[in-house]
């Protein structure tokens, strides 16, 4: 059976990490806002714009079903975590930290102002325009498959051992 209370424990861990990572990169974009308007060196550049979709534009216009979307996927992983992480899945909380923060983040600007503000634009690529909570969803996915490979190699390690 598992101990109840370190799994409170362990939700109260990742609910106190997701509200600390978006309130500081809230913080940060107002900060962005205000002192680095049109910023710009050889690697990026600081470019105010608006999104109304998700990435690469999809569902533009049409922000309403991606933060219905995101609500689901925060409360879906808050529950897994509760019933399949512990304090020694280090990565794979990790990951699931920074992916669920990334989103956290984007679900309120989309619930507050209907977008989500992008202001970092890569000069040396033609890319999209993108945000930190973007750059925490990929973290965090990336994480998650390192963290999946690893556990795939120790599973496939100890079938051959049982051998």
């Amino acid at each position: 059976m598992k101990n109840n209370s370190a799994k409170k424990a362990l939700i109260f861990y990742f609910l106190m990490n997701l509200i600390l990572l978006d309130f500081g990169n809230q913080l940060r974009k107002l900060s962005f806002n205000s002192y680095f308007d049109n910023y710009s060196n050889p690697v990026f550049s600081i470019t105010h714009t608006t999104n109304t979709g998700s990435a690469f534009g999809l569902f533009a216009n049409n922000p309403l079903p991606l933060a219905i979307f995101g609500v689901f996927a925060l409360i879906f992983l808050t529950y897994y975590i509760y019933k399949n992480v512990t304090f020694n899945d280090k990565l794979e909380l990790l990951s699931i930290t920074l992916f669920s923060a990334g989103a956290l983040g984007n679900v309120i600007e989309r619930i507050r102002f209907g977008y989500v503000f992008d202001y970092i634009n890569l000069s040396f690529v033609d890319f999209p325009v993108f945000n930190s909570f973007d750059i925490m969803i990929c973290l965090g996915v990336f994480i998650y498959f390192i963290f999946a490979l690893i556990d795939l190699r120790k599973d496939y390690g100890n079938s051959d051992k049982s051998e």
